[in-house]
C-alpha cells in the first residue's frame, strides 16, 4: 500500500485524470490548475493534514511537486488554495462527487447484504455543522461508506427543508429507486417525508427513541398485550450481535395505519455486554418504515447503519482534517472544502475496502490497522516514491 498505488486505483477505476476537464473556475490563464487544487484538498484526508499551513508546507516539498506534476517552487500556497477554491463552480465539484458514487456502484461497493440475505442499496440523511456552516448530507452505506451530495442551510430548524430538496436532487441525478431504503433520525418521522421517498421509488426508515407518535404508542400497547405472542402479524426475534457485543430482542409488525400510510414498526431492546464509558448497558429504540418483507434482524441492522454517517464520515473527517474548525470566512469556500474532503474520504474508503487493507496487512501486519496509520504510511510512501 502506497500513495502511487492509491492514485493508480483512482485513475483506473474512477477516471480521476478526467476531472480536470470537469472542474471549472473563473481564471483564464491559470498557473495553478483547478485540478491541482482539487487534488490537494481532496487528498487532505489521505495524508491527515489538519490545516492549510500544513498543506502549504507539504506542497513545497520536491516530492509533493513531482506528485502533483508542478514545475513551480510550490504547487500552491494556503492563500492560493483559498482564492482558487472561492472561484470554483460548486456544480462542477458536485458533478465529480456523483461520478465517484456512480463508479463505486459499478464496483458494487454500495451493495448491502442484510442478515436475511437480502441485498439492497442504502442511503443515509443527516444534518451536520462544520466550519461554521450547516449542511444536510446524503450518504451511502454498503461494503464501504461514502457521501453522495450535501446542501447548505441557514441553521437549526431548517434541516428538513434542505434535506427534502437534497433528496429530490439525489434521485434526480441517480434515478428514482436508486436507494431502496434511506435512513434518518426521528426528525424525519413525518408524513411528508415518508411520502417523498415513496414518490421516488424508495422507502424512508426512521430510527427513534421518542414515543410521542401515535403509531409508536399503538405499537407499544399491542406488543405489551398478554396474548401478543399468539396474535397474528406480530413477529419476534432475538439473538447475539458478535460484532457489536450486543444481545437483542426485536418485536415487529407490518401494516400499521398512520396518517394514511401503512408502516412497519419494530421495537428493539438491547443489552450491551461491553458498553462504552458513560453509556447504559440496556437501551431500546423504535424503527418505522414503509418497507415490507424485512426481518427483525434486518430492521435492527438498518437502524444501526443509520449511525454510519456519524461515525464513518463526520467523526472520521473531523479526526483526519479537523473539519469542524472555521477554515474560511466564506460559506461557499467551506462548503467546497467539505465537498472535496468528502470525495477524498469516499475514494480512500473504497480503496481500503478493495485493496488497501489487504496490502496494509501484507506490508505491516503487526501494526494496528487504523485510518491514522494509513495516513502516516501514505506520507512516508510519497517521500520514498518521489525522492530524487
Amino acid at each position: 500500500m502506497h500513495i502511487g498505488h492509491y492514485r493508480e486505483y483512482c485513475e483506473e477505476n474512477f477516471q480521476a485524470k478526467s476531472w480536470g476537464e470537469k472542474i471549472h473556475d473563473k481564471r483564464k490563464r491559470p498557473q495553478i490548475t483547478a485540478l491541482q487544487v482539487f487534488n490537494a484538498v481532496s487528498q487532505m484526508p489521505v495524508f491527515a493534514q489538519k490545516s492549510l499551513a500544513e498543506v502549504d508546507g507539504f506542497l513545497k516539498l520536491p516530492e509533493a511537486r513531482a506528485f502533483h506534476g508542478s514545475r513551480r517552487n510550490m504547487v500552491a500556497s494556503d492563500s492560493s488554495i483559498q482564492r482558487i477554491t472561492a472561484g470554483m463552480a460548486v456544480e462542477s465539484i458536485r458533478a465529480v462527487g456523483y461520478e465517484v458514487i456512480d463508479k463505486a456502484d459499478e464496483r458494487e461497493l454500495w451493495d448491502l447484504k442484510l442478515p436475511s440475505g437480502r441485498k439492497l442499496r442504502m442511503g443515509i440523511m443527516d444534518g451536520h455543522c462544520a466550519g461554521g456552516i450547516w449542511v444536510s448530507v446524503f450518504g451511502a452505506s454498503g461494503k464501504s461508506d461514502g457521501v453522495v451530495d450535501l446542501k447548505r442551510y441557514r441553521g437549526r430548524g431548517c434541516e428538513l427543508e434542505a434535506s427534502r430538496a437534497l433528496a429530490k436532487r439525489v434521485f434526480g441525478e441517480l434515478g428514482d429507486g436508486y436507494f431502496e431504503i434511506v435512513a434518518g433520525d426521528g426528525l424525519y418521522a413525518t408524513q411528508e417525508d415518508f411520502r417523498l421517498f415513496l414518490n421516488h421509488g424508495s422507502h424512508l426508515l426512521v430510527k427513534t427513541d421518542e414515543e410521542t407518535l401515535t403509531v409508536i404508542q399503538d405499537a407499544r400497547h399491542l406488543f405489551n398485550l398478554r396474548d401478543a405472542d399468539t396474535l397474528e402479524g406480530i413477529e419476534r426475534a432475538e439473538g447475539y450481535d458478535e460484532k457489536r457485543a450486543i444481545e437483542y430482542k426485536v418485536m415487529w409488525t407490518e401494516g400499521m395505519d398512520w396518517q394514511g400510510l401503512k408502516l412497519t414498526v419494530a421495537w428493539i431492546r438491547e443489552h450491551h455486554l461491553k458498553p462504552q464509558k458513560g453509556q447504559p448497558e440496556n437501551t431500546e429504540f423504535w424503527v418505522l418504515t414503509t418497507a415490507t418483507g424485512l426481518t427483525g434482524e434486518d430492521l435492527r441492522e438498518l437502524a444501526h447503519r443509520r449511525w454510519e454517517i456519524e461515525n464513518n464520515v463526520f467523526k472520521r473527517l473531523n479526526f483526519l482534517v479537523k473539519s469542524k474548525k472555521h477554515w474560511s470566512r466564506e460559506a461557499k469556500v467551506m462548503e467546497l472544502f467539505l465537498r472535496m474532503w468528502m470525495i477524498g474520504l469516499t475514494l480512500l474508503g473504497a480503496y481500503l475496502i478493495e485493496w488497501g487493507w489487504q496490502k496494509f496487512r501484507e506490508c505491516w501486519g503487526a501494526v494496528l490497522q487504523t485510518w491514522n496509520e494509513v495516513a502516516k504510511r501514505m506520507g512516508i510512501s510519497l517521500i520514498r516514491l518521489y525522492a530524487g
